[in-house]
């Protein structure tokens, strides 16, 4: 299982773990409160974010030979 884990501040997390192909657990804890989401991976916009990062790295970080 892949799972990434966001520390926002003292209080405040957000973990995202991969369940399946297309199905993520999405923890959210605020305030001492902890809310659990299914998300599937169309709902959670992975694919759109994962390729604007790629392409924004690409852009910015590797030279291009033009």
């Amino acid at each position: 299982m892949k799972s990434v884990n966001f520390q926002l501040d003292h209080y405040n997390s957000l973990e995202i773990t991969q369940v399946d192909d297309r199905l993520f657990e999405v923890r959210l804890e605020l305030n001492g409160r902890i809310h659990v989401f299914y998300m599937t991976r169309e709902q959670l916009g992975a694919d759109q974010r994962i390729e604007a990062i790629h392409a924004k790295l690409l852009n910015d970080y590797i030279p291009s030979f033009d």
